[in-house]
């Protein structure tokens, strides 16, 4: 066997460990504005769970205002009786999802994004997350994680913007990832800034913009030469100009009262090696009919700067090639 593989097959094994038994599963989300999108997928969101066969409740934090439509709500609230819609003030995801976690019952919790409609098949992956003895991160585009395991890592944190990179980066160095990113869902090109939570803002106020770049900054614990870098890939791939206002982000970053959890890396690149460390070591196997489905979908930019930053990127290239397929 590799000796890097080894090494990585002797981490992994001291950090397994029993787990409590289950109780109830609590799928959260944010949304900003409640629309027929968010109706189908807390829809979809629904037929998982019935699929599941086990307890579980759908909690929904939204704003008080902004868009947030009572009577698509009421509609909602009389369809899945399973729902709990929870208010709150400020339009930060980071601080719905707090919301929402801790309103929430179950000993598992899945985060979803309130616009993305998830096939049912993604209840066979959480039915085998679930059956694992392992205190882990269970990542895909339906992650899933016992509720222990956040609090003891200190949960979500206030942010507009890369709220679950800042999370599940703690959650990977504490107890590490086992990772079956898929296909299943490659009709939508969903990637992982996506499932991360790594929104780049569209035109709309200049406050906004900088708040958002000022916090997915926080998130991923962004040096000033990585905004620089991330700048130049996105200029030079996707012609996005700003440099400007990424170096007014970053000034407001480090003023902000929420700080960066720091790592010898940024926070992306630790989430990042440890799904790649995941997938080097097959784990998604464990996982009955995945070995055909898994599949790391990264948008060319983020290739680029994991490439730059990461020395298991550069190192695990063919690995990494098969994982990406045809998307390099």
């Amino acid at each position: 066997m590799d000796d890097a593989v080894q090494t990585l097959l002797q981490k992994r094994n001291s950090r397994e460990g029993t787990q409590e038994a289950f109780s109830g599963i609590s799928f959260i989300t944010t949304a900003m504005e409640v629309t027929n999108r968010t109706v189908k997928s807390v829809e979809s969101i629904n037929f998982i769970g019935d699929e599941l066969g086990r307890d579980y409740e759908i909690v929904m934090a939204c704003p008080h205002q902004r868009g947030v439509s009572d009577t698509i709500l009421r509609s909602m609230r009389k369809t899945f009786h399973n729902l709990m819609v929870i208010r709150i003030d400020g339009e930060s995801y980071g601080k719905g999802k707090d919301t929402a976690f801790r309103s929430s019952t179950g000993k598992f919790i899945v985060p979803f994004h309130s616009n993305l409609v998830y096939p049912v098949e993604y209840a066979d992956i959480l039915h085998s997350f679930l059956e694992f003895s392992l205190k882990r991160l269970y990542f895909s585009e339906l992650s899933l994680v016992h509720r222990d395991l956040i609090n003891e890592v200190g949960g979500w944190r206030h942010l507009s913007n890369g709220e679950d990179v800042d999370l599940f980066s703690r959650l990977a160095v504490n107890f590490g990832i086992l990772a079956c990113p898929t296909n299943l869902m490659w009709k939508d090109n969903i990637t992982i800034k996506e499932i991360l939570g790594m929104r780049y803002p569209s035109p709309s106020s200049r406050g906004q913009n900088l708040a958002m770049i000022r916090d997915l900054i926080i998130a991923c614990n962004l040096s000033l030469r990585e905004i620089l870098d991330l700048s130049r890939i996105r200029r030079s791939l996707e012609g996005t100009k700003g440099s400007f206002l990424m170096f007014a982000a970053y000034m407001a970053s480090r003023l902000s009262s929420i700080k960066p959890v720091a790592y010898n890396r940024n926070n992306l690149v630790v989430v990042m090696e440890s799904v790649l460390e995941s997938l080097i070591l097959r784990e998604y196997l464990k996982i009955p009919e995945m070995e055909d489905r898994v599949f790391l979908q990264i948008d060319r930019t983020h290739i680029e700067f994991l490439t730059e930053h990461s020395k298991m990127f550069r190192e695990m290239k063919a690995s990494l090639d098969y994982f990406l397929r045809d998307q390099i």
